[in-house]
């Protein structure tokens, strides 16, 4: 029920987003929105060190772009072998 009460990403949000996806091959922007909504869940459930809740979602979402499997794991893509 929580989306319920969800505010709408900006647009500068959206449009990093955008852009952090394009850069990435193998990432889509869908990805990257969960990401940084859980980000922003991770905010409010476990303390926030004196970062604002943008920071926080962001941060998350550059270390999945990184390479992280610390968080997220489960939106990663399989890779096939060949």
């Amino acid at each position: 029920m929580a989306r319920k009460f969800r505010r709408p990403l900006s647009a500068a949000t959206r449009a990093t987003l955008r852009r952090k996806a394009k850069a990435k091959k193998g990432v889509t922007y869908g990805q990257l929105v969960k990401v940084y909504r859980r980000g922003q869940g991770a905010f409010l459930g476990g303390g926030s060190r004196r970062v604002p809740m943008a920071a926080w979602a962001m941060g998350r979402v550059n270390s999945f772009l990184r390479g992280s499997r610390k968080h997220d794991t489960d939106l990663r893509r399989k890779r096939r072998k060949k």
